[in-house]
């Protein structure tokens, strides 16, 4: 892995980030409170929140880094833009949980395509995964100089 230079962070570019780090935020909070003790649990929608917050997550790392973000919702191809940035080998820990909530995303976002169900033990594996994901994208980004708070962001004159 190369040193990542840092990105000259302007506050359109932190702003943005911050934005689909809070989506991600948003969608885990939602998460947290999946109701899996119902006799019909809402496995499916656990697993396909939990790609977007894996999406979200890498799409806040191709803003703050100044990359083109497509309008793919393929985990591999998303993780694969953040590796091409810095050519970051350790992005390359997260392929299998890329795989996982990728197929969640495929298979479960529409009615009638599937008729395998996901289990709460797989929807709770998920939802760990997607946790797992952002934490990792945040301390990359993190590296990298940004900051989720307001406050922490340089100055004009520090920046």
């Amino acid at each position: 892995m190369t040193t990542p230079r840092r990105p000259k962070l302007s506050e359109h570019i932190r702003q943005r980030t911050r934005e689909w780090f809070r989506k991600a935020e948003h969608e885990l909070a939602y998460l947290e409170l999946a109701p899996f003790n119902v006799d019909d649990p809402p496995t499916d929608t656990a697993g396909t929140m939990a790609h977007m917050v894996a999406e979200y997550s890498l799409k806040a790392y191709l803003m703050l880094n100044k990359a083109k973000i497509t309008k793919s919702h393929d985990l591999v191809e998303i993780l694969d833009a953040c590796i091409a940035i810095h050519q970051d080998a350790d992005f390359e820990s997260l392929r299998p949980e890329c795989q996982m909530l990728t197929r969640y995303r495929m298979d479960f976002v529409y009615p009638g395509l599937t008729l395998e169900d996901i289990s709460v033990e797989e929807a709770k594996e998920a939802i760990q995964k997607a946790r797992q994901i952002k934490a990792f994208v945040m301390k990359k980004a993190e590296e990298l100089g940004y900051s989720p708070n307001v406050d922490d962001a340089p100055t004009p004159a520090e920046g």
